[in-house]
């Protein structure tokens, strides 16, 4: 078994970005081989590896069919190149980087894009 452990930083929370980014660490114990796997009896049983490759290949299917369905009714996916609010939403997360507060970063990227809020 090998312990591991790693850090991350969460930025945006429940589809809001954080005033300030909190960092966090999570640590987990991995197998270090099938012999360990076998030897703690955690290994799937051949009920359970279906049961996950019939989620996965479900899940995939799903996401390729709203793609396909998103594509045949015209909607694109927003990017920098094709969405103004976009552009706009990124230049804002690039002020606040810099420290401005949400109202100062608002502002500034609607005048260095020339770009209003939709909102």
């Amino acid at each position: 078994m090998v312990h591991q452990t790693k850090t991350a930083v969460a930025r945006t929370a429940y589809g809001k970005t954080l005033d300030t980014p909190i960092s966090y660490s999570f640590e987990w114990d991995e197998f270090s081989g099938k012999d360990e796997l076998i030897a703690a009896k955690q290994e799937l049983t051949l009920e359970e590896q279906l049961k996950v490759r019939a989620t996965e290949a479900q899940n995939n299917a799903r996401q390729k069919a709203l793609t396909a369905a998103l594509d045949a009714a015209g909607i694109v996916k927003p990017n920098i190149e094709n969405d103004p609010q976009f552009r706009l939403r990124k230049m804002f997360d690039l002020f606040k980087a810099n420290g401005l507060s949400d109202n100062d970063a608002r502002t500034a990227a609607s005048n260095a894009l020339t770009i209003d809020w939709e909102d």
